[in-house]
């Protein structure tokens, strides 16, 4: 399996109207035991070559919607979190994780500066109980989330809650049924692997061969 990811960035400069201090993603999770043509083709009308693959071929096993959250340049511009956020289906992030314009003591010890948010994943019946929605955050939080201080998701019950957190999610506000749940990305978390090939993936803890150097 492989994820498969579209976004519509916009080219001018972001502003608060324009939404586009958050960078919004459709995720596909799909089959990946298939090759693209090699040759690009050209663009109907224009002299411009376009990649030939076909990224949505195959069968679909999952999909999720996931937002960048630019922090660093909605700080450089506002000073704080609130002007961009406001109105938006993001806006609580804001309560829950910043204070004074920036991260909240108890998450700003993270390597990165944005905030990657997993609004929804859903999983076909056939995958379900296979931990692909696990496998899934795990590759998004190392590949989109690189430069992100936590990964964000919302749960609604105390099984759900326990799903995540063999991930490495913590319940943002411990002691409710359901809320917000974060993970620390400057930590190394649980590995997901599909050790047979089946799609059938396993929490393994993360095994650390060589200790990261964060000294200049």
């Amino acid at each position: 399996m492989k994820l498969s990811i579209h976004a519509d960035i916009e080219l001018d400069t972001p502003d608060s109207a324009s939404r586009a201090y958050v960078t919004w993603l459709g995720v596909q999770i799909v089959e990946s035991n298939h090759s693209a043509p090699d040759n690009d083709t050209a663009r109907p009308g224009t002299n411009l070559k376009v990649p030939a693959f076909e990224p949505h071929r195959g069968r679909i096993y999952g999909t999720a919607r996931v937002a960048v959250v630019h922090v660093g340049e909605i700080a450089d511009a506002y000073g704080d979190l609130f002007p961009a956020l406001r109105k938006m289906k993001l806006e609580s992030l804001g309560d829950a994780y910043f204070a004074h314009g920036w991260y909240r003591d108890e998450f700003a010890d993270g390597a990165g500066i944005d905030l990657l948010y997993i609004e929804s994943i859903e999983i076909d019946a056939s995958h379900r109980h296979k931990n692909v929605d696990l496998a899934a955050v795990r590759r998004l939080c190392d590949t989109l989330g690189s430069g992100c201080q936590l990964a964000v998701l919302r749960y609604g019950d105390a099984l759900a809650a326990g799903h995540w957190r063999q991930l490495g999610f913590t319940a943002t506000t411990p002691g409710r049924t359901n809320g917000f749940m974060h993970m620390k990305l400057g930590y190394r978390h649980a590995q997901v692997v599909d050790a047979s090939g089946s799609g059938d993936f396993e929490v393994l803890p993360t095994v650390i061969l060589h200790d990261r150097h964060l000294d200049n």
